[in-house]
């Protein structure tokens, strides 16, 4: 199966990687040339757009920032499906809007091209060793039909029904995710300000009801002086999504707009490219709280 990929970026690049790895063949583009020079050395092609991409594969994945990018990849006179062949599959791997999603699948379906959205969650450290979670929608056959690639960056895939339940899926998980970490930038440094050491806290919390998947993840991270690897703009970005979801079916959304606040506030500072971590440690500092400083620059 020849399979292009679009994307090359924190995520992308080592999920484009892993394809390779399961002997696919692999054609790539990104913005930035030199971010396919490791692949390209790994036996993967580079095209020059999105089209070329497109007309030299049965399926195109793409792993992009946010809606808009996705609508100028897929539709713009150079995108994906100016290349694409009758029969191709288009896959979005972005944390996206399912109603862009829905779009473009309209538009791909009227033009007998296959749409799925399959966005990923484990972060940087899953996508390099494959061991991401995807949530899939569209047309179940299709999801079948690439369950192999799927398990090439993933080990567990899950099908979550038609076209966009994949992207509805994964706002969900990322509103949750980020009201959880604004509770725990809040929760440490009250604790910690107390007199209590984070170390301390993190220990007993582990075995609490507070416990969560992503206070063990940002707390180890922090007190290591180490990062998430995904900038505070893309959180503002997810958070946004998820609010706009919610108000579209007419949920009282009333911490989202919060925490995207909050985020927003610390991007507007000039900061939007930082790590999401520096959030946190901005907080902290702020409330008069001693952090690690970051190892890396």
């Amino acid at each position: 199966m020849n399979v292009g990929f679009i994307g090359l970026g924190n995520m992308g690049n080592p999920m484009a990687a892993n394809i390779l790895k399961a002997q696919y063949n692999l054609t790539v583009h990104d913005l930035r040339r030199e971010m396919g020079q490791s692949l390209e050395a790994a036996g993967a092609t580079w095209a020059t757009s999105p089209k070329s991409v497109a007309a030299q594969s049965d399926v195109v994945l793409t792993s992009l920032p946010g809606p808009k990018e996705v609508e100028a990849v897929v539709l713009g006179e150079n995108g994906i499906f100016a290349g694409l062949n009758s029969g191709g599959t288009y896959i979005d791997l972005s944390t996206n809007s399912p109603t862009t999603l829905q779009k473009i699948a309209e538009i791909g379906v009227s033009r007998e091209f296959h749409v799925l959205d399959a966005p990923i969650s484990g972060g940087v450290f899953g996508a390099r060793d494959g061991t991401l979670t995807i949530f899939v929608g569209g047309e179940q056959a299709d999801f079948e039909r690439f369950q192999p690639l799927f398990q090439s960056i993933g080990d567990h895939i899950a099908y979550m029904g038609p076209i966009g339940s994949g992207h509805v899926t994964k706002l969900v998980n990322n509103f949750i995710m980020f009201i959880n970490f604004a509770g725990v930038c809040e929760g440490m440094a009250m604790g910690t300000k107390a007199g209590i050491h984070p170390q301390a806290l993190l220990d007993v919390i582990k075995t609490s009801t507070g416990d969560s998947m992503y206070l063990r993840r940002t707390i180890d991270l922090l007190l290591a002086g180490e990062d998430v690897n995904s900038a505070a703009d893309l959180a503002v970005k997810d958070v946004h999504l998820a609010v706009e979801l919610g108000r579209e079916l007419d949920i009282p959304i009333e911490l989202g707009p919060l925490v995207e606040d909050i985020f927003k506030r610390f991007c507007d500072q000039g900061r939007g490219q930082e790590d999401q971590l520096e959030i946190m440690r901005d907080f902290m500092q702020r409330s008069g709280v001693d952090v690690p400083k970051r190892k890396s620059s």
